[in-house]
């Protein structure tokens, strides 16, 4: 059957129509009517050769086998798919035949008639369209109209398209262009129709070039096809699209492809159409930060990463967000490959697409495990900080320029009485400090002061208590930066109390130094009215009392006012006296008794009235009474008067008037003797100056015996005490071991038992090494010796001693022996000599670090008589300068000799020993340097 149809003139074609309203036996307009849904679906199952050629041109040869089984929307114009929906909606509803025409698109630009009819199938009751197509293009128009519309309607599709159209005929001359063609090429039309196109074309084939337009490439895309007119001339049609933009944003995503590739930061992309959000992408620096490569983690999502810490309050965030569909950024406590752990600061943003769908999430990630476990140690810094000023008395704050309190202290709140919240509440915190203006504007001067300079200060101020009190204080403060922000570090240090002792101080200083001024003239003068004179002006000064008087008595205890001194002269008493019964019964016996009275108000005292009277008749409104009174005489009465107010008298007040008193009662019995002073003066001088010869020669004696006795004594306690310690930790030790053999030998090795020992005969060893060093100075000093000279070897003798001394010590230490230009043979006491020699290497070896060396040199001095000179050096802790003066003196050791053992007696022992011999000794030594000594002895030349 088809290939009747495909001889036939016309093309024709069978449609199914596969739909369940079809199959209706009413159909209604709204079931067929909606193009853009249509209620039924179309295939092609038929169609001829003619219908093909009409609709896609006579090359396509084997189109037929391509469009069955295909909807008329995949295989056919856009246009012509709709228009054909359209009449077969319309033929369903009116079973009618439906009839329209078309214009195919350039290839063909044939003007066509369709004709649709409804067939039903009486087997299964399908429905088919039937159609047939015919090319009216002829019927329609002339050839030349044809032509025109031809060319109207080529020139009108093509012009409209941004893409630029070049028609190159078989001998590829161009033939036609677009508006588009002549933009990318900058000319005109008329500059291109009928030139040699100059590019290979090919058609099917697509290719980028080059093209330059005026001085600039435009890089676009070619794509090549082959289309026949009605001549049957087959002519190339190449697009050219404008790839410019394309190139730049391909470049773009490669530049940015490459940034994201070279990030520090961990890039993750994740699909977010799929479950899980797997991994689709991730960069190098994601592989370096986790230690997993990118084939082992895409296609996985994230939560890996987490190892078995799944309840962090960053990932309850981070799930919040995707559920929402928004950004996030949380930090995480991830695991890399190896399992260490890192911090992970993870940002997360949502990428949508055109259709605002969620497409995929991008996340950034930075590796912040030092910045965590920095702020980590700075918290803990601050934790400790903030327990240290909480513990401490004296007041801390560290603010800001706003003054906002970072720290207030306990010990602030304390000094204050405000607490850390009432600190910041105020704004400004210095007028509750400083109340008064004046002392406030120095607060801020300060400041500001500190401000320009940066230097650190401390000033002495008062502020003001919460109570208001006032505090002195000692405040420093200090200028520094933190966190980007200029800050105040300041610290108050109450000095109250030390204020007020210094003040007491300085006031009994001055109080004692005029006191020392008025007993100075008091002593200087013989003259007891001047004396008397002296002494109630000072002290009506020094007190700023209304009036100070001397009352003296007369034999029947009457008396009168004999000095004054005033500060208003209508309070003159001076001359006046006092015969008054009541006055000497209460009074004369109570002043006899040295008794001292003090009355802070008259009005309120507890007098009798007689008394009463007698003080108002003076105008005594308080007063102090001191007796002058020496031996059983009662001489007089120093008193001060305040005449105009009461007045509450202070202790030392009263102190310094009974001092006053006592030495003018000294100075008044001074006045008395004088005369017999004078008297006795010539036979005192004489007596005086024969005792002092004689006490003088005495004084001597005794100083020498008792600077002796007491040069014994210190040795002898030194002695003592160093001998009880000495032998007190030895004998310890002894005692320990033998108990331990004593009690369990029985059950020690021979190797233990003989250790034990070997520790007894090592303590036995120093404390005789103790008694005979002791034995030595003793015998030295006590001058109960004899030299034994004896002819010796000098440097066999001198290498016997350093190996005896090496053997001592720990054999760690190496000493350098050097024979510069020594005798070989010298006479010398040789018990002496080595006691120099053992001592000052012993004391090299032993002060000297492990592995350092110690220089033992021998020579002759270039003295006119030359001496032996033995140089002792060496690399040790060396001996402070303060102890330089003494290191020669009994038990005395350096300060810096820390545990090392020794009695204090070796260089005590030396230097009695170079004095024996005759010789000297010099030392020199820096601390932690090393020392050395040097020892010139005389000899006898063999």
């Amino acid at each position: 059957m088809q290939n009747i149809l495909d001889y036939v003139q016309c093309g024709i074609f069978v449609l199914t129509i596969e739909s369940d309203v079809a199959n209706e036996p009413n159909l209604q307009v709204s079931d067929v009517k909606d193009q853009d849904h249509p209620a039924f679906t179309l295939r092609f199952v038929s169609a001829n050769l003619t219908f093909v050629h009409l609709i896609f041109g006579e090359r396509s040869i084997d189109q037929t086998v391509d469009i069955l089984g295909l909807q008329p929307k995949e295989c056919l114009p856009l246009e012509f798919a709709q228009l054909l929906n359209e009449h077969v909606s319309q033929c369903l509803q009116t079973q009618q035949v439906a009839v329209f025409t078309t214009q195919l698109d350039l290839v063909t630009n044939r003007l066509l008639s369709i004709s649709l009819s409804l067939k039903l199938d009486s087997n299964d009751h399908s429905k088919q369209i039937v159609g047939t197509c015919q090319d009216i293009t002829t019927l329609e128009l002339t050839k030349s109209q044809v032509k025109e519309f031809n060319q109207k309607k080529f020139s009108h599709l093509v012009s409209e398209v941004s893409d630029a159209f070049v028609v190159v005929d078989h001998e590829g001359i161009v033939r036609y262009v677009n508006q588009s063609a002549e933009n990318l090429f900058g000319c005109k039309s008329d500059d291109i129709i009928g030139e040699t196109f100059g590019l290979p074309v090919v058609a099917g084939e697509s290719t980028d070039i080059d093209i330059l337009n005026r001085g600039s490439t435009t890089s676009a895309e070619m794509r090549v096809s082959e289309a026949m007119d009605e001549d049957r001339r087959v002519y190339v049609v190449a697009s050219l699209r404008d790839i410019s933009e394309r190139k730049r944003v391909e470049k773009s995503l490669q530049l940015r492809e490459r940034a994201i590739a070279a990030s520090s930061n961990g890039i993750v992309i994740t699909d977010a159409t799929q479950p899980n959000n797997p991994m689709i992408y991730v960069n190098p620096s994601f592989e370096r930060i986790t230690g997993y490569s990118a084939a082992e983690v895409l296609g996985r999502d994230c939560r890996f990463l987490q190892g078995g810490d799944r309840n962090q309050i960053g990932l309850l965030d981070l799930h919040k967000a995707i559920q929402e569909k928004r950004e996030c950024h949380a930090v995480l406590l991830n695991y890399r490959k190896d399992g260490t752990p890192f911090w992970n600061d993870l940002y997360i943003a949502p990428v949508f697409n055109d259709h605002g769908d969620l497409t995929n999430y991008i996340g950034i990630q930075t590796d912040i495990t030092d910045q965590v476990k920095s702020t980590q140690r700075l918290l803990e810094s601050e934790e400790r900080l903030r327990t240290v000023l909480t513990s401490i008395k004296e007041g801390i704050t560290f603010s800001d320029d706003s003054g906002y309190f970072a720290i207030f202290n306990a010990g602030m709140e304390n000094l204050t009485g405000y607490t850390f919240a009432e600190a910041n509440a105020s704004h400004d915190f210095t007028t509750f400090l400083y109340p008064d203006r004046a002392e406030h504007d120095k607060a801020l001067q300060r400041l500001q002061h500190l401000q320009e300079t940066g230097q650190a200060m401390t000033v002495e101020t008062r502020i003001c208590h919460r109570d208001g009190t006032f505090k002195d204080v000692l405040v420093s403060t200090r200028l520094m930066a933190y966190k980007g922000k200029r800050m105040y570090l300041s610290s108050y240090y109450d000095i109250t109390e030390r204020k007020k002792v210094e003040t007491q101080l300085r006031y009994q200083g001055e109080r004692e130094r005029l006191l020392n001024a008025i007993l100075l003239k008091i002593q200087c003068e013989l003259n007891l009215d001047q004396i008397l004179a002296i002494t109630v002006k000072e002290a009506q000064e020094l007190l700023r009392i209304d009036r100070v008087v001397i009352y003296q008595f007369q034999e029947d205890w009457s008396g009168a006012f004999v000095v004054e001194a005033i500060n208003d002269p209508a309070l003159s008493i001076l001359g006046k006296t006092i015969n008054d019964a009541c006055f000497n019964q209460e009074n004369i016996q109570k002043y006899q008794n040295r008794s001292i009275s003090s009355i802070n108000d008259v009005d309120l005292a507890d007098l009798s009235p007689c008394h009463k009277d007698l003080l108002q008749c003076f105008q005594v409104k308080a007063n102090i009474v001191v007796s002058i009174a020496f031996g059983d005489t009662l001489w007089g009465l120093l008193i001060a008067h305040q005449c105009f107010a009461p007045r509450q008298w202070e202790e030392f007040e009263i102190d310094l008037l009974r001092q006053l008193a006592n030495h003018v009662a000294i100075a008044i019995q001074q006045v008395k003797l004088f005369d017999r002073v004078q008297d006795l003066n010539k036979n005192l001088e004489r007596q005086v100056a024969d005792r002092t010869q004689q006490l003088e020669q005495s004084l001597s004696q005794i100083e020498r015996a008792l600077l002796k006795e007491k040069e014994l004594n210190e040795l002898k306690s030194q002695f003592i005490s160093r001998a009880s310690h000495e032998f007190r930790t030895p004998l310890a030790t002894i005692q320990t071991a033998s108990d331990l053999l004593r009690n369990y030998g029985h059950k020690m090795s021979d190797e233990k038992k003989l250790e034990r020992i070997d520790k007894i005969q090592r303590e036995v060893k120093g404390m005789t090494n103790l008694l005979e060093e002791v034995l030595i100075i003793g015998k030295t000093e006590s001058g109960r010796f004899e030299l034994q000279l004896e002819e010796i070897n000098l440097e066999d003798f001198c290498l016997e001693i350093i190996e005896q001394t090496k053997l001592l010590g720990n054999g760690k230490h190496q000493v350098i022996f050097k024979n510069t230009n020594a005798p070989a043979k010298v006479t010398i006491d040789t018990k002496f000599f080595r006691q120099i020699i053992s001592n000052l290497l012993s004391n090299a070896i032993k002060y000297s670090p492990n592995a350092s060396e110690v220089t033992f040199t021998i020579s002759l001095t270039s003295d006119h008589v030359p001496k032996l000179l033995l140089e002792f050096q060496d690399q040790g802790i060396g001996i402070p300068l303060i102890d330089q003066e003494k290191i020669f003196d009994h038990f005395y050791r350096a300060h810096n000799v820390g545990m090392i053992i020794g009695t204090g007696l070796g260089m005590a022992i030396i230097k009695n020993s170079v004095d024996i011999l005759g010789g000297t000794i010099q030392l020199n030594s820096v601390e932690n340097k090393g020392t050395t000594v040097k020892v010139k002895l005389p000899y006898l030349k063999e």
